[in-house]
C-alpha cells in the first residue's frame, strides 16, 4: 500500500480553493492596469496638446504668414512679419551705413612719454590716455596702447596694422551711422610722434529712397531697417548706382507657410483625438496614409482617415473618456465670431479628426486672411475655446482641478486594494495549508500504524 504525501495533498487542496480568487484578482489587476496605462497615455496627450496651444496662442502669433520678395537680388534682404500689410514698394538704396575708421601712423618706433590724447564718442564717456602715466617708463608700444583703449569699451575699438615698415593704430567705431562718429584730439607732445591721421571710412547713415531715386528718404544708422514699413525688416547689402532702376518689394501671403501653421494645429489636435480613439473605441485600429495625415484631400477615393476594426480599447465603456472626445468634437465644430473652421477649409472626418481642404483654405487665405486669424486667435476663437474646455482635465490654471490625475489616482488605489486582497489571500491560504498538512499528516500516521498492526497477523 503506497503512502500519501501530506504536503502534496495539502497543496492540492489549497490550489483548488484559491484558484477562483487568483483568476479574479489577476483579471482585476489586468483591467485596472490597462485602464491606468490608458489614462496616463491620455494625460500625456492632453499635456502635449496644451503645450501646443500655448505655443500657437501667443500675443504675436498668427496663422497667416507673409512673404517678402524683391525684383532684384543683391541689394536688400527683406522679411515680413505676420502683421505686415500686403503691398508693393519701389526702393532705391542710395547708400549703406558705414562705421568711422581712422589710422594713426607712428613717425618712428616709440610712443610719447608726455601729453594727452582724448577720444570722444557721443553718448559715451571720453577715452583719455595720459602718456605721462601710461608710458612713464617709455617701454610701451602701439599694441599696449590699443589694449589700453579697448579696456574702456566706450564705442571705439583699437587695433594695430603694419604696412611695410610703418605701424599704425587703427581706431574704429563699434557701430555704424553718423550718430556714432568719434573725434580725436591730442596735445602737441603727442601729435609730434604721429603722422596726420588718415580717414579710412567715414561714419554715414544708410539711406533708402521709397518710390525711386528721388522719392521719400528713409534714413537709418545701421543697415537693418525695421521701423520704416510696418512689419517689414530690410537688410541692406548693396547700394544702387545713380540712375539705376529701383527694385520692387512685394509683401503678400505665404501660402505654404500659412498652411504649415494650420497643419501644425491639425496634427496636434489629431494626435490627441487618435489617442482617445485608441483607448475608447469598441473596436479600433488606426490606419492612415501619409497623404491623409498631411491633410491633402485631393484624392476623393481615399477613406478620409477612417479607423479600421481590430480590438476594443481599455476605456471602451468609460463614459468620461468617451465624453472627452465628444467635448473636443463639439468645440471644433462650433461657431466662432468670424465663422467656423469649415468656413476656412478645415473639415472633420467621420472619426473626429480634422483635415485641410487645400482649395478652400487657399481661397480663404487669398480673400479673407484676417478671418483665419480671427477664428483661431480671437478672444472667442478656437484656441481659447479649446484651452478653456481642457483646463478642468489638465489643471493647467490655478483652479486645482485635474480630472485626468484624479482618474489615475482612483485606478492606482484599485490596484493597491487588489494587492492587499492578494496578501490577505496568501495569509489565509497559508493557514489553510498548515491545517490540511496537519490533517493529512495525522491521517498518514494513522494509516502507517494500521499497516504495522496488520503486518503482525501475517505469517
Amino acid at each position: 500500500m503506497s503512502m500519501m504525501d501530506p504536503a502534496s495533498m495539502a497543496m492540492q487542496m489549497v490550489m483548488m480553493q484559491r484558484q477562483p480568487f487568483d483568476i479574479q484578482y489577476a483579471n482585476q489587476q489586468k483591467m485596472y492596469q490597462a485602464q491606468l496605462d490608458a489614462w496616463k497615455d491620455i494625460d500625456s496627450a492632453f499635456s502635449s496638446f496644451s503645450s501646443a496651444l500655448d505655443r500657437m496662442n501667443k500675443a504675436d502669433s498668427s496663422f497667416v504668414k507673409n512673404s517678402a520678395t524683391t525684383s532684384e537680388d543683391g541689394y536688400i534682404n527683406a522679411s515680413a512679419s505676420n502683421f505686415a500689410r500686403h503691398g508693393s514698394y519701389d526702393l532705391f538704396v542710395k547708400q549703406l551705413a558705414t562705421a568711422q575708421q581712422e589710422a594713426f601712423t607712428l613717425k618712428g618706433g616709440e610712443l610719447p612719454t608726455d601729453g594727452v590724447i582724448t577720444i570722444e564718442v557721443p553718448g559715451s564717456e571720453p577715452i583719455e590716455v595720459d602718456f605721462a602715466t601710461f608710458n612713464a617708463d617709455g617701454d610701451k608700444d602701439l599694441h599696449d596702447l590699443a589694449d589700453y583703449i579697448n579696456e574702456f569699451d566706450e564705442g571705439v575699438s583699437a587695433s594695430v596694422v603694419r604696412s611695410g615698415d610703418e605701424v599704425s593704430l587703427v581706431l574704429s567705431s563699434t557701430e555704424t551711422g553718423e550718430e556714432h562718429a568719434f573725434s580725436v584730439s591730442a596735445d602737441q607732445a603727442v601729435t609730434d610722434y604721429f603722422k596726420p591721421p588718415q580717414v579710412l571710412s567715414t561714419a554715414q547713415d544708410a539711406i533708402v529712397m521709397l518710390g525711386g531715386e528721388t522719392g521719400l528718404e528713409i534714413r537709418s544708422s545701421n543697415n537693418t531697417i525695421d521701423d520704416a514699413i510696418y512689419g517689414v525688416t530690410l537688410e541692406l547689402t548693396k547700394a544702387h548706382e545713380p540712375g539705376d532702376k529701383p527694385l520692387t518689394l512685394v509683401i503678400g501671403s505665404d501660402e505654404s507657410a500659412s498652411k504649415e501653421a494650420v497643419q501644425e494645429f491639425v496634427d496636434a489636435y489629431n494626435d490627441l483625438v487618435n489617442t482617445l480613439l485608441k483607448h475608447t473605441m469598441s473596436d479600433y485600429k488606426l490606419e492612415q496614409d501619409e497623404d491623409d495625415k498631411s491633410g491633402d484631400d485631393d484624392d476623393d477615393d481615399k477613406d478620409d482617415n477612417s479607423v479600421k476594426i481590430t480590438e476594443a480599447g481599455a476605456l471602451a465603456s468609460d463614459s468620461t473618456a468617451r465624453g472627452l472626445k465628444n467635448m473636443l468634437n463639439s468645440v471644433t465644430r462650433g461657431q466662432f465670431d468670424e465663422g467656423t473652421l469649415y468656413s476656412i477649409g478645415i473639415e472633420a472626418n467621420r472619426d473626429g479628426t480634422l483635415k485641410i481642404d487645400s482649395d478652400r483654405f487657399e481661397k480663404a487665405l487669398k480673400e479673407t486672411p484676417e478671418k483665419i486669424d480671427a477664428i483661431f486667435l480671437g478672444d472667442n476663437g478656437v484656441l481659447s475655446a479649446l484651452e478653456t474646455a481642457i483646463e478642468p482635465y489638465t489643471g493647467s490654471s490655478n483652479s486645482g482641478s485635474n480630472l485626468l490625475k484624479s482618474r489615475q489616482d482612483t485606478l492606482q488605489g484599485n490596484i493597491d486594494r487588489v494587492d492587499e486582497k492578494k496578501e490577505r489571500l496568501d495569509h489565509r491560504m497559508e493557514k489553510t495549508y498548515n491545517r490540511y498538512l496537519r490533517q493529512y499528516t495525522a491521517m498518514q500516521q494513522t494509516m502507517s500504524q494500521m499497516q504495522s498492526t496488520g503486518s503482525m497477523f501475517m505469517f
